[in-house]
């Protein structure tokens, strides 16, 4: 449709440009029909209209979008309309300029237009506008190597086009002024490719835990809040790996791939994978490794090994975790997931030094008693607790976690164990167990 649309507007502007007698009616039909392509593909409805107030978001990594197949796709939709605007017009600012307030009149109707379900961006606006001018770089080349036409005028503008330009832009201004909230974000793509010392930290992890066991095939990374922290993940043959930046504290590697009865996981020590073998096997296994790869780990924690599975379907997992005197779980972690053949599937490494902490404030019956209070249940609800010392904002603080049934599921409850105060309380779905609740919000 966008195409038929475009081919009837370049077709009318032909028409009308030569019996105008205007100069180089074919490059005018020609633009014609490109500014209609984009503006239709770029404010055709998606069918999903958006809810949201009208918002544009602000990209402040400004480089982000020149490396990115999107912004590429971007500048190259918009590369023909300067090319274009140059050959028509031989005037590059009447170009460059008409070309600027037609991607910021498409991205305001973006905004403003909820029901179109598009969404406004300045990384699209970056990239529209350096297509515009790219283009209208590549018209100013093509008419100096042939000016049989006329000669092109960097800096041209009459009257008329100046009283154009600053009403254009009087109406946008008032728009954007009236209507639409700048939202700022660090970034708009969650995830890139990891760069050179992201990659050697990657490829180096990998190997300390796995040797040369399994090919990486990529290597991306997954940006935090901030843009700079985030997590590099390693795409294996089988599986993948994470470790967290840019303090490479924690490594993480899911291997169980497998979708039938072949294991895909790492050999451990001595155990011909395929073998089966039982949990004092596993816990074994898993101790041989910690004692070769991490054996910070072992002192003080003493390891615990339970099924993974109703019937130990998926294996074993062996944790370490070491507690300090008040009964606080120190940050440092080791799983190892043994499955029922003697291989490795699962791994979380986090090699943190025991930070000093006060004693907590909240004891074991009165975060007991928050929870209670918190999942309005009764006074006799059991509750499963865990004192766990949690990283906040580059500072260390000491946290209850508590657990519990409520209706129609379980609670989790976060206190502040220093400053007495519930932080958070959230369900979860029935049936999940404790020590994976406890896990993820420890983390």
């Amino acid at each position: 449709m966008a195409t038929l649309i475009a081919l009837s507007v370049g077709a009318l502007r032909f028409r009308i440009a030569r019996s105008r007698e205007t100069e180089r009616p074919a490059f005018h039909a020609l633009l014609a029909a490109a500014v209609t392509a984009v503006v239709s593909l770029t404010l055709w409805s998606t069918g999903s209209p958006t809810e949201q107030s009208r918002i544009c978001i602000v990209n402040s990594d400004i480089t982000e979008p020149l490396t990115t197949s999107q912004g590429i796709l971007n500048a190259g939709l918009f590369l023909p309309v300067g090319l274009l605007g140059v050959l028509a017009t031989r005037n590059v600012l009447g170009t460059l300029i008409g070309g600027f307030l037609l991607t910021t009149g498409i991205e305001t109707a973006q905004a403003t237009l909820t029901f179109l379900g598009r969404g406004c961006d300045t990384s699209d606006l970056l990239m529209n506008t350096l297509g515009v001018a790219a283009g209208a770089a590549v018209g100013w080349v093509a008419t100096r190597i042939d000016d049989s036409e006329g000669s092109v005028r960097l800096l041209y503008a009459t009257r008329r086009l100046v009283t154009v330009w600053l009403g254009s832009a009087a109406l946008l201004i008032g728009l954007w002024v009236a209507f639409i909230h700048p939202e700022r974000v660090a970034y708009t793509v969650a995830v890139v490719d990891a760069n050179e010392d992201q990659q050697g930290a990657a490829r180096k992890a990998v190997a300390s835990a796995f040797g040369n066991h399994f090919k990486i095939n990529s290597i991306d990374f997954a940006r935090g809040p901030s843009g700079d922290a985030g997590t590099v993940m390693a795409n294996l043959d089988v599986g993948f790996a994470e470790l967290s930046w840019p303090d490479r504290r924690t490594f993480k590697a899911s291997l169980d791939m497998s979708s039938g009865n072949g294991s895909t996981g790492y050999p451990l020590g001595g155990n011909p994978v395929g073998r089966p073998i039982n949990a004092q096997a596993a816990h074994d296994l898993a101790l041989s490794y910690a004692k070769d790869h991490a054996p910070w780990a072992l002192g003080g924690a003493e390891p615990v090994t339970s099924p993974v599975g109703a019937k130990a379907e998926m294996g074993w997992m062996t944790s370490w975790r070491r507690h300090n005197r008040d009964g606080v779980m120190m940050p440092m972690r080791l799983d190892i997931q043994v499955d029922p053949s003697g291989a490795m599937t699962q791994l979380i490494m986090r090699d943190i030094d025991d930070p000093a902490l006060p004693a907590p404030r909240v004891t074991r019956e009165e975060a007991a008693r928050m929870f209670r209070q918190a999942a309005a249940v009764d006074s006799g609800t059991p509750v499963e607790l865990e004192l766990v010392a949690k990283s906040v904002d580059d500072e260390w603080k000491i946290h209850w976690l508590a657990f519990g049934q409520i209706k129609g599921g379980s609670g989790l409850a976060v206190i502040d164990a220093e400053a007495r105060n519930l932080i958070s309380f959230s369900s979860q779905p029935a049936g999940v167990p404790i020590n994976e609740v406890v896990s993820e919000a420890a983390q």
